[in-house]
This record gives structure tokens, sequence and C-alpha cells, in this order.
């Protein structure tokens, strides 16, 4: 393909002027490159048409330009387009290049900014962008393992191919949205592979029980019966806290600009159609970006006015997989309803708000009345989690759930491969405290909570929060007299503080098990933070974290051909793990040390979070407060844990 005109002499013309076999050459050359989908798109849209008025090569030229550039735009994601075994290959022998170029560095007496300068250069030959920092010696160790390239490389292929798809109005509507056809694939393959390696992962506690992870993670908020259950217990406590204190609750729908947006629906939302205004380059990601560039600037336009926010958001993608949000959120008064209102127009309607349809479609604001607000956003979480998840949590006044279906599959799959592919955050709260203390806070047993409840402070906040957390069934049992309880979020608010509380003001934090100085990770990075072990309260008091103590297992026998009837035993051979239905317990200890008392002992505590500043010792009348420097002294940080 010739990118100028010939023009060095006469006969270079008459020889390498634009022709029509010129055209054809290259227009068959591209279809033998692209996807097989893209064709069709190539030929809907005409690239290749010659025009019939006008002189020949001229016409030949502007035809060899469109399919040129088409090839500028489009070809990286054509020349991306690599399944699985081939990103592994690429990413074996990329790691290998690593180590060959950073080895040569090395005798060349290079520094450490400058080898680390050569491996960038190598990354951006690939022809990657999306890879994070790459900082010293541990970048350098990290981009030597296949796995890191392996990740990488998934994530840029998926993204690259996806994004061509996109800006050839490839998703839409009619094919099934959300997602091209080819990305819902590799999600379910990437989906299978992940419980493939769960399912062999092994994992032995300390009552002698053999798990495997798959097993473990169908237990976790991983799945999503388990994570739509939750989200809809939040909703609704919320709902419950603000009509308590008759908070103004409003449903939110915001929307992105039409440039960000590759195809439109006419003839009622039937016909899926090119958008004239899409810029033809971005991508979801970058419309989320947007979106929470202009909700950060909103939330501090409404910090500064004292605007007291909380409620909860929910991403999900257009039909072309543009990304729009559905946001339930509270406030306190008419007032502040006024300036939530006024600002989401100020920063929603900032950027191309003179455009057609923006003041009309890009916010949509309705006023929550009647109760019943967990029922506006069940479709939403439903479309995103599946439909399943919401059989036992739908709200009684609004609670309509969609069973959201696209072609043959399910419309939850798709939303899933869209926010996997994309990198996109599905849920977010606003205003009320941390899950995972919520999470954290099921976890400590009765004891300690009730020990903490009778003890010298009397703290009935965290007692408070640790009864809200638990559910109860038709067993009578020691809270309140018994009888059938329900998890409970909004008393859980109540206990923490309420809403929009600063992050060191929550009732409770997270506390973490101490690092010892020095320690530092597999690429030798310094670890600053250790594993969660339980929650904190405002007063300093301790709640362990109930948890077992879990080893992996090496089985190598799994997946091998079953052996003989009559096979030999070998002598010393471990035997295979027991799983299922087979597997039990150990029988307990008969020292009660190890059952009851040790999560109360101070030497267990001391263990696990160091020494505290309000130790049994500190407790009695007249002792003096200490010094930061005395805590150091006594083997203890005198900062809290959260």
């Amino acid at each position: 393909m010739a990118r100028k005109l010939p023009t060095h002499s006469l006969a270079d013309w008459q020889r390498n002027k634009p022709q029509a076999w010129h055209v054809t050459r290259a227009l068959d050359a591209l279809r033998r490159a692209v996807p097989a989908k893209w064709r069709a798109a190539l030929d809907a849209a005409g690239l290749g048409q010659i025009e019939s008025d006008g002189p020949e090569w001229l016409n030949a030229y502007d035809a060899l330009q469109a399919v040129e550039k088409f090839d500028a735009d489009f070809g990286q994601a054509s020349r991306w387009e690599l399944d699985d075994a081939q990103i592994c290959g690429m990413a074996k022998r990329l790691a290998y290049e690593v180590g060959t170029l950073d080895a040569c560095a090395l005798r060349e007496g290079l520094n450490l900014q400058e080898r680390v300068d050569s491996i960038y250069m190598l990354i951006r030959a690939v022809g990657v962008r999306e890879h994070g920092p790459l900082a010293g010696e541990a970048g350098i160790k990290r981009t030597l393992e296949a796995a890191w390239w392996r990740r990488v490389l998934r994530r840029h292929v998926a993204r690259v191919v996806e994004a061509g798809e996109i800006r050839l109005g490839l998703v839409n509507r009619r094919d099934g949205g959300y997602v091209s056809n080819k990305g819902l694939q590799r999600r379910a393959e990437q989906v299978l592979r992940n419980a493939a390696t769960l399912k062999r992962t092994l994992y032995r506690n300390e009552a002698g029980q053999v798990f495997n992870l798959g097993e473990l993670s169908a237990l976790s908020n991983s799945n999503p019966v388990i994570r739509g259950g939750e989200l809809m217990t939040r909703i609704r406590g919320a709902e419950e806290y603000a009509d308590h204190r008759q908070h103004i609750g409003l449903f939110l729908t915001l929307t992105t600009p039409s440039r960000f947006h590759p195809v439109k629906l006419v003839n009622g939302g039937k016909l899926p159609v090119p958008n004239k205004r899409y810029d033809g380059r971005s991508t979801p990601r970058d419309a989320q970006a947007w979106l929470c560039k202009n909700w950060a600037r909103f939330r501090s336009h409404l910090g500064r006015r004292g605007v007291q926010l909380y409620g909860i958001r929910v991403a999900e993608p257009h039909h072309d997989a543009t990304p729009h949000w559905h946001a339930m959120v509270w406030v306190e008064d008419e007032e502040q309803l006024q300036k939530t209102v006024a600002g989401l127009h100020r920063y929603w309607l900032s950027d191309d708000g003179d455009e057609p349809g923006a003041g009309a479609n890009r916010i949509n604001i309705k006023r929550l009345v009647g109760g019943g607000a967990a029922g506006y956003v069940a479709k939403y979480i439903a479309k995103s989690v599946g439909h399943a998840a919401l059989a036992d949590h739908l709200d009684v006044v609004q609670g309509e759930l969609f069973d959201v279906e696209t072609c043959d599959m399910p419309g939850h799959r798709r939303v899933d491969a869209w926010a996997a592919t994309w990198g996109i955050r599905q849920f977010q709260a606003i205003g009320m405290p941390a899950v995972t203390v919520w999470r954290e806070l099921r976890r400590v047993t009765e004891d300690q909570a009730e020990d903490i409840r009778i003890g010298r402070d009397g703290d009935m906040s965290t007692w408070r929060a640790w009864v809200a957390c638990h559910r109860w069934g038709k067993t009578p049992g020691t809270i309140e007299g018994g009888g059938v309880s329900r998890a409970d979020w909004c008393r859980f608010m109540e206990a923490m503080g309420g809403h929009c509380r600063k992050r060191g003001q929550w009732h409770m934090g997270l506390a973490r098990r101490r690092v010892p100085l020095g320690t530092t990770n597999a690429y030798g990075e310094e670890v600053t933070q250790g594993p969660v072990v339980g929650l904190e309260t405002q007063q300093g008091r301790w709640l362990v974290s109930r948890r077992m103590a879990w080893r992996p297992v090496v089985q190598e026998a799994l997946g091998a051909a079953p052996a003989a009837a009559d096979a030999p035993v070998l002598a010393g051979a471990a035997p295979e793990p027991e799983q299922g239905a087979d597997r039990a317990p150990l029988a307990p200890a008969w020292t009660r040390f190890n059952n009851c008392t040790a999560r109360k002992s101070d030497a267990l505590l001391r263990q696990i979070f160091g020494r505290g500043r309000h130790e049994k010792e500190d407790w009695t009348p007249g002792s003096p407060t200490r010094s930061d420097a005395e805590w150091r002294a006594l083997g203890t940080n005198p900062t809290p844990f959260y």
C-alpha cells in the first residue's frame, strides 16, 4: 500500500500510480487479518469501495487511505486476538527475554534505574500499556515471572480486542449487548480455569479436615447468592435507618455524554445504529473514569456545603457496553436535597452540557416515597449477580424482580464478563460503615462481646453491633430472651456511630497482626501491614476473630489414574486426604484452655496484637497515663490499629 503518491518521475507515476487492483489486494489482506465477525462490518461501512466520479487514480488513492486508516485504528485489535494457550506461550518467552536483557544490563554495569528503564522499553515494544509501575529490584523480579506476564497479557488482550469490537459497533442490543460473544467466551474460559485451580488446591484445617478452595469459596462473599443477600441486607438496613430519622431518599440515574456511546437506539429503542457523536476512541473504562471523576467533584462540592449524603450505587452497562450508574442515596433535610440536585446538574452538565438531550437524559432524579426503596435497586442487583441470589431478599412493598435474559445467555453472565473485562467496580457504599467490620464482627464469639458489655467500660455499642450482625433461629438464645432475629444493618449503623463519619471516627476498626521490622515479601518489598486478626474499639479493647488455622496439602495423586486393586502399597506413602462426607474433625483437646479461655487470656492477646494501651494492670485507680515513649519501651505501638 503506497502511503504517498509516486511523483519521482513520469515513469514512476505510470508504473506505481494507485489503481483499482491495489485497493482489492489491500482489502483482501485486511479481511484475512481481522476476525471473521468484523468482515460484515467492513462490508456495511463500504470500506474499499471506489467512487465512479473523478479520475480513477484519485478514487483508488482515497480508498487506499481509508483501508490504511482502518488498519491503523483497529489493526492492534486484530493482531492481539490470541487464545489463552498463545498468551501462556508468549508470557514464557517474554519472561525469558527479560532475564536475558537484565543479565546483559548487569554485565554492562548499568545501575538499577537503567535496568528498570530497559525493561520498560521492552514492555513498550511489546505494546502493552496497562501493567502498573515497576519499582526497583521488586519490579524486575516480577517481570522475570511468567505468571506476571500472563496476568498483564490476559488483561491487555481482553481490553484491546473488546475495544475494537465496541468501536466498530458490534456490541449492541441486537447481538446480546454488554459484551461481545468473544469476550463472553473469554470470561467463561477464565471462570472454568479458576474453578479447576480452586478444586485442585487442598487445605487442611486445625481440626484435621481437608477442603478444596472451591468449597471454601462457595461459603464466602464470592458466592453470588451470599453477595446478593448481603447487598439487599445493607440496602434494607440503610432504608430503615433513614426512615427512623425521616431522611429524604433519592434514586439517581447518571449517564455519560454521547461521545462515549458508539451505538444508539432508534425506532422505539429496537434498532441499533452507529452514533455520529461518538469520538471513535473512548472505551467503557474511559466512561467509568469520567463518572468517577465527576462523582468525586460532586462529593467534594457537597462536603464543602455540609451535606450528609449516604447510600449505595450500582454500575451497569448500556447495551453498547458504555457504563451508567444507579444510586440510591439519602440526605438529612430539604435544604440538603436542593443542594444535592443543584450539584448534580452543575457537574454532570459541565461537559458538553449543551448537546441535544443532555439536560433530559444525562441525569434522572426520583424521590423515594412510600417505603420499599430496596425494590428500586433489586432488579439492578439481580442483573449483576443473578436472579436466584435475591429470591429470599425481595422487598415486600416494591419487590418486582426482573429475570434478565439476553439471547440464549442470562444477562448477569454478560454483565459479569463486562465488569471483569474492564475492571469496573459494580457496587459501592457511600457514607456507611465498612462492610469488612460487619464481616469480621460476625466471626467474633459471643463471650468476647459479653465480656466487653459487662466489663469495666460497659461498652454497649460494641454489644449492640455484635447482636445486629448475627442471625438467630427459633431456638431460644441468650440475646434479649431469644426468638427469631435477622441480621440488622440499621442497628449496626447506629452502633457504629451513624452515617457519614470519617474513617477514624467509627466505633470500631480493623486490627492487624503486628509485623516485625524488616519483614519482606517474595519480591523483597517491605511488609508494613499484617493480616486482619480482629477488631479494635475506640476505647482500645480488642475482639479476636474466630479463625481456623489452615495449611496447604500436597496431594501428588490428585488427577492421576486410579491404582489397580492389586497394586502394591508403597511403604511410607502418605494416604490420600479424606474429602466429602467421609471427613470428620479431630476430637477436641482435653485441656479447656485451648477451647475456652485462650482467646480471653492476656498471653494470647499479647501474642496476636502485642501489648495494648488498656491492659488490666492499667485499669487500677490512680495509675498514671503513660507517654508514647513509655509505651514503646513496653514493646507496643502507641497508635491505634486502624
